[in-house]
């Protein structure tokens, strides 16, 4: 390196590249004297123009001023790396990843109880920081650090370096411009004006665009805050020691929420500095202009993460009588109803049950009611409401006084650093985490010494694990659970349950009021909505890789029936349920089982990853955009959610293709095969991205910061800031969801419960419920995509209009135009429904046979005999009616299968189609029994 900073000082602009590269060839010798190659000089300088240590203007090669002052030794070799990469990286922005790159890097090594090999520092980078690596594995940063003498390497490996305290500093300093406003943010609030909404949107499109692995056009998104952070004349100054001054309004109140903090103190003493911790300035200020240290503690309180107790004897109300509502206060008409119906005076399963109420129609408001009235009935009772979130347990704790009018004095709470007992308080909530843990909840109740208990289970769906259902068990007079979606069936009373659904009604109750959305839009609680339901035709390529998955899974049930048909008849819950049953208790192998659940996967992840959907939703975000309606895209996986993102040419082979490119190959083919109309689809999501008027945010669990996503709830609520959100999964409970025009279930699972809360999500409720929504749902045709229409009568159950569109590719297979709506396009899930039972009475042994013909398997061997396959080996049957069968089927084709299904029908399959062979009659069967082999049973027996 030296050398080339001697021949470009030397050369100072005189040279173009070309010209500087062969000068570089020959002057630069290895160390045998030999010259280095074209290619090697080429990568070289490329590398020392990207660490800043020379530079290209205006074609030429020349130098900073800086690099004068190493060529005189008036600098060492690290601090004329810093000062390159500072003012490469930083001011010019050529890599601004790089600076987290050598941070993160540094932080592992650092924190490290051993020193660290590359490979293990690759592997802390990705199990700490979830990071993400192209060609050039860990870009050298290693190396790098050591020659900043931030680390040193070490025959074992890497360790910290002399000047490794120094860029500590310098890590934590202003080195990394975007780390600088995300800290901004956190200190000043969302919402605060500087920096200005542009510069703010270029911040979220940026971190956005870079967590989806993009890195090559966010250059302009970085460039903007770059522009608007760091005063103009430090990025463009070419001086010896780079310095990074911040523009003028950013250097003014810094973090201004000491100071209010302290005048805040000081106008209402009443009021600590621990109580005013985490909260915005613009927060902070709107509490310092209250009035009366009651006002300033209502603020407090309702913006708070967090909550006190003097924040809810703030809220109460000294005009009005302790548990009772505000004057103005009225309960709806089915608020009134359900209370009512969980009363129900005289009947056996009074003051039990669980309520299943459309988000946002107010399920909240009539529990309260019911608990007041409850209390009044039983007033030597203790009552715990337990949640799911931190967020919902303040909003209980607000709700009670607000709605209520509840004395402190008999409200405490546990969880979020509270451990309230029912000893003291007549009320408790409880976040479920918080019950459960060492018994807390059955602790607090024995304090109480009361056989009276109301438990209410908000978001009660949530508590069917087996240590979450713990709550449920605790002791209780009377319970009442919550939830949109308390069962995993819409129709309880005729669908099989889950033993999760039973585990709720066992110990909450039955369902005693059940309000869906079409009531909840009939009484003018949620708005009017549309479902559009969109089908799409999958590739050539992706419906012969379906087809080969589906055949696997169809070998796989074989299998199944054949071996566990006796045991899938005794146990319940869904059929996979049964079959993880199976597998959790088998003593022995089940390979059919576990190729069911691998076949049946790879095939809900092909569906998942077809590339139809990106340009269907694509067309959809864009319709939005263009009808300025706000939008929520929904998803099951990050990685869904990066590839609306992620840069088209990142979108390669491998992310197309997903991880069973390399198996099968029509997969593997599918990039080659569309890749042109791949990249324009690609390219046009980019494109979209980063048009000015696509303002989007994005929720989900995986942010390092979880920050990220109060911010993007705060700016999508913002009408001028954000008009897109995309999703993980539906969004969690407790989180305030502002309403959106249009949702996009991109990816789905199918499952009921989460289509009604997704639907949820994006319906208008209280003081707006005349706006209408629309929710688009984005399915495959003729793939078990279409199961979520044979489960659910979706028009039936939830009302609101519901059209069927088809996405039509014309000559091109990927790309295409919304037809529709029409009845036509609504699919025909009869392939997935199972026959109709039909009647035998006229049916003769021998005749063809239409019913169902899953069911109980007995097996016919090579001699006629009828066995089954169990746990303790093959097993004869001795019952005569199914020997007089099993007679027949060796007859008819020399042995085989015998299904006996739910209606007791025996069939039997042949090559002309199912066989009738009878109405079994037996109750229960008789078996040969086994003689003694003579093998040892055990190893005791073997060694006697």
């Amino acid at each position: 390196m030296p050398t080339l900073v001697k021949i470009a000082r030397r050369h100072d602009g005189e040279l173009t590249r070309d010209q500087f590269e062969d000068l570089c060839r020959e002057e630069c010798r290895k160390p045998d004297g030999s010259r280095y190659s074209s290619s090697y000089i080429e990568r070289a300088l490329s590398t020392f123009i990207q660490l800043g240590v020379v530079r290209e203007k205006g074609g030429a090669i020349t130098v900073w001023e800086f690099a004068k002052e190493f060529d005189d030794d008036e600098i060492g070799y690290s601090e004329f790396l810093w000062r390159g990469i500072k003012q490469s990286w930083v001011l010019a922005g050529n890599f601004p990843e790089g600076i987290e790159g050598l941070r993160q890097t540094h932080y592992v090594v650092t924190h490290a109880e051993a020193p660290l090999s590359s490979t293990e520092i690759r592997e802390q980078l990705t199990e700490q920081f979830d990071y993400e690596y192209n060609d050039a594995g860990i870009r050298g940063y290693p190396e790098l650090l050591t020659q900043l003498e931030a680390l040193r390497q070490t025959e074992d490996g890497y360790v910290p370096g002399p000047r490794s305290s120094t860029f500590e500093g310098r890590w934590r300093g202003r080195a990394n411009v975007f780390f600088k406003l995300e800290r901004w943010l956190h200190h000043r609030g969302p919402t605060v004006d500087v920096p200005r909404d542009t510069i703010k949107k270029a911040l979220m499109k940026y971190y956005m665009y870079r967590e989806s692995g993009g890195w090559g056009r966010h250059r302009r998104l970085y460039n903007r805050f770059l522009e608007d952070y760091i005063r103009e004349t430090s990025r463009k100054s070419d001086v010896a020691n780079p310095q990074i001054h911040l523009s003028e309004k950013y250097q003014k109140d810094e973090d201004p929420r000491e100071d209010l903090r302290d005048d805040i103190k000081e106008k209402f003493p009443g009021i600590d500095g621990q109580e005013l911790g985490g909260l915005y300035p613009d927060t902070l200020e709107d509490i310092l202009a209250a009035d009366t240290e009651q006002e300033a503690r209502e603020i407090r309180a309702t913006a708070s993460p967090g909550i006190s107790r003097r924040d809810l004897q703030s809220l109460v109300d000294e005009t009005r009588d302790p548990y009772t509502p505000p004057a103005d206060f009225s309960l709806f008409d089915w608020q009134q109803e359900a209370i009512d119906q969980w009363f129900n005076d005289g009947d056996s399963t009074a003051e039990s049950g669980i309520a299943q109420v459309v988000t946002g129609a107010g399920k909240t408001v009539m529990a309260l009611g019911a608990i007041n009235e409850w209390l009044k009935k039983h007033p030597d009772g203790a009552v715990t409401v337990v949640v799911p979130t931190k967020v919902l347990m303040h909003q209980w704790l607000r709700e009670f006084i607000e709605k209520l009018n509840i004395p402190p004095s008999d409200i405490g709470w546990a969880g979020d650093g509270h451990k309230d007992s029912h000893g003291e308080y007549r009320i408790i909530v409880s976040i479920v985490n918080s019950a459960v843990k060492d018994d807390y909840l059955r602790t607090s109740l024995r304090e109480a010494n009361t056989d009276e208990h109301l438990l209410v289970a908000d978001e009660c769906h949530r508590y069917t694990g087996d240590v979450h259902s713990q709550v449920l068990k605790y002791p209780n007079s009377a319970t009442m659970g919550l939830s949109a979606t308390p069962l995993s069936t819409i129709n309880p009373e005729e669908d099989e349950l889950t033993e999760d659904d039973e585990l709720l009604l066992d110990h909450l109750g039955a369902l005693f009021y059940h309000l869906n959305y079409e009531e909840g839009v009939e009484r003018g609680l949620v708005s009017e909505f549309t479902i559009n339901y969109v089908g799409f035709e999958l590739t050539p390529a992706e419906r012969h890789t379906y087809e080969q998955f589906s055949k696997k899974v169809s070998s796989a049930v074989q299998d199944i029936e054949a071996r566990y048909s006796h045991r899938l008849g005794e146990l319940k819950g869904s059929y996979p349920q049964k079959l993880q049953t199976i597998l959790q208790t088998s003593d022995t192998p089940t390979p059919a089982i576990s190729d069911f659940f691998e076949y049946t996967q790879r095939r809900r992840e092909l569906i998942a990853e077809a590339v139809s959907r990106q340009a269907i939703t694509h067309r959809l975000l864009e319709s939005a955009i263009e009808q300025d309606k706000k939008s929520i895209v929904f998803q099951e996986r990050i990685k869904q959610l990066e590839q609306m993102v992620a840069p088209y040419d990142h979108r390669d082979e491998e992310t197309q293709t997903g991880k069973y490119g390399s198996k099968e190959s029509g997969r593997a083919d599918l990039y080659r095969q569309y890749e042109n109309e791949l990249d324009e689809v690609n390219r046009d999501l980019e494109d979209l991205f980063f048009k000015g008027s696509y303002a989007p945010v994005m929720y989900h669990s995986g942010h390092q910061n979880d920050e990220w996503n109060d911010w993007a709830i705060e700016w999508f609520r913002d009408d001028g800031f954000a008009n897109v959100m995309l999703s993980v999964q539906a969004l969690k409970e407790g989180v305030d969801v502002p309403s959106a025009d249009v949702g996009i279930i991109r990816v789905s699972s199918g499952n009921v419960r989460e289509r009604i809360q997704t639907l949820g999500r994006i319906l208008r409720t209280g003081n707006d419920p005349d706006m209408p929504s629309t929710l688009h749902v984005l399915y495959a045709r003729d793939t078990v995509d279409e199961r979520i229409f044979e489960e659910v009568d979706w028009e039936a159950e939830i009302g609101g209009t519901h059209e069927y569109y088809k996405w039509e590719t014309g000559e091109e297979v990927i790309k295409g135009e919304l037809v529709g709506p029409s009845p036509e396009f609504e699919p025909d899930v009869s392939p997935y429904q199972p026959p109709e039972i039909p009647d035998v009475s006229d049916l003769e042994r021998g005749d063809p046979y239409e019913g169902p013909r899953r069911g109980q398997t007995i097996s016919v061997n090579a001699e006629g005999r009828p066995f089954r396959d169990t746990e303790d080996g093959r097993k004869f049957i001795t019952t005569p009616e199914i020997e007089s069968v099993a007679d027949y089927v060796y007859r008819l084709r020399g042995g085989g299968r015998i299904v006996i299904n739910d209606a007791d029908h025996m069939i039997t399959v042949t090559e002309e189609g199912p066989v009738f062979l009878g109405v079994l009659e037996s109750n229960s069967f008789e078996y040969e029994e086994q003689e003694d082999d003579g093998v040892p049973e055990s190893f005791e027996d073997f060694v006697s």
